[in-house]
């Protein structure tokens, strides 16, 4: 009878432990790690629990949400993807491109600017939210245009991966 409570309990064990020691966080926002496993990838997740793409060289990030109403917004965040960086913009665009068709230009508007500036600008629409959903298909590309600090950034919307041997 030991036996069998054994074999019911190690397996409770060991996902317990599996799950505290996780694999190598340190504590990089949506556990991203620096060390351990090589060729095992991290998908960041920003502070509004949304998708966080890389602007420039990680000198900013982006990061996006969207809910089942078609509502995507966005948010400037800085070099660690941890904190809004307000930016003097009435908009943001993002270029849409599927296949061979001509891409449709999304305009987002800034929420609640302060001062003039806003880190949040949104849209409501399907399309979008639909397009953003699928741009890990084939063909399937976002670019996002902004400019923050006076400096232009056109990035291609992706979520930022980063394997373990990289330093963030």
């Amino acid at each position: 009878m030991t036996n069998l409570k054994m074999l019911t309990v190690l397996p409770l064990i060991i996902a317990t432990c599996a799950w505290l020691t996780g694999c190598g966080n340190t504590g990089a926002p949506g556990g991203g790690t620096t060390g351990g496993e090589a060729g095992h990838t991290h998908t960041h997740a920003g502070p509004h629990k949304g998708h966080v793409m890389v602007l420039g060289k990680e000198e900013y990030h982006a990061e996006w949400t969207h809910d089942e109403m078609g509502k995507v917004t966005f948010y400037i965040l800085d070099a660690a993807a941890e904190k809004e960086v307000p930016v003097a913009a009435a908009e943001i665009t993002i270029d849409a491109k599927i296949g061979n068709n001509p891409p449709v230009t999304y305009k987002l508007a800034a929420v609640n600017p302060q001062d003039g500036k806003t880190a949040a600008f949104e849209i409501v629409d399907a399309n979008l939210e639909s397009v953003l959903g699928q741009i890990k298909s084939a063909g399937v590309t976002c670019t996002l245009h902004v400019n923050i600090n006076g400096k232009p950034f056109d990035q291609e919307v992706k979520e930022e991966e980063h394997t373990d041997d990289h330093g963030h």
